[in-house]
């Protein structure tokens, strides 16, 4: 047996503990030249998990290129946005940003249950029903956190968050809130460190930053039991 075709998760011990459960994945244009993306996500759907990949408007050419390849080598994808079932109902102030009001995850539940990989457009739903453009990073957070995920991937070129001496492998919720606001990171660093930890503290298990382009990176983890990049945890430590 072909341990990619058919994955066995009761001789991959250290991926048990994601199977039944989601994975959310945030797409950037930097992902579109990863070689191994596509068939990472169709095993990990193999396997038993769920993946679940969201994208800016503007990358719309980048998820049908990767629906494409998905369902090319035996995966199902399917394309939908936050005005789908009102899955991201939001508000839009004055000045035209636009905030999350509320989840309703029962299409996205349901599309991961019988085994499709949905990529979902960060678009949500108005309150008086017209589409208005989402960040990816915020659609990601409300996502993860709202179907119970096991992890919230965020691309980071940089391989996570960096240090003096490398790159940091684990901060709190509440550490990576700080950083964010007291540091000189990249604005987007910035904005994903944010987006990861408000996962957490939504109901994420764990927030990885790492760069999603590297080989295999998006299944590491669930090979080894090693995070590559930055992971954030909660604060609270259970026994």
């Amino acid at each position: 047996m072909d341990a990619f075709l058919e994955p066995d998760p009761e001789k991959l011990t250290t991926a048990r503990p994601f199977v039944g459960r989601a994975v959310v994945m945030r797409l950037d244009e930097a992902l579109s030249e990863s070689a191994t993306l596509s068939s990472d996500l169709v095993f990990m759907r193999r396997l038993g998990v769920r993946p679940l990949v969201v994208y800016d408007l503007a990358q719309r050419r980048t998820a049908a290129r990767l629906i494409g390849n998905i369902n090319r080598v035996g995966g199902e994808a399917v394309n939908l946005d936050g005005s789908s079932a009102s899955t991201l109902v939001v508000s839009v102030d004055e000045a035209g940003a636009t905030a999350v009001r509320s989840v309703n995850v029962q299409l996205v539940s349901l599309l991961l249950e019988k085994g499709y990989i949905p990529l979902f457009a960060s678009e949500g739903a108005a309150v008086s029903g017209q589409p208005a453009p989402l960040n990816g990073d915020d659609a990601a957070c409300a996502l993860a956190g709202a179907v119970g995920a096991v992890r919230l991937m965020l691309n980071a070129p940089s391989g996570g968050v960096p240090a003096a001496e490398g790159i940091i492998a684990e901060l709190t919720a509440a550490e990576a809130l700080a950083l964010a606001d007291s540091t000189d990171l990249s604005p987007q660093l910035s904005r994903r460190l944010v987006a990861a930890a408000l996962g957490v503290r939504a109901g994420v298990d764990a927030a990885q930053l790492l760069d999603l382009a590297a080989a295999h990176a998006a299944v590491t983890e669930l090979l080894t039991a090693q995070h590559l990049g930055t992971q954030i945890v909660s604060n609270v430590l259970l026994a």
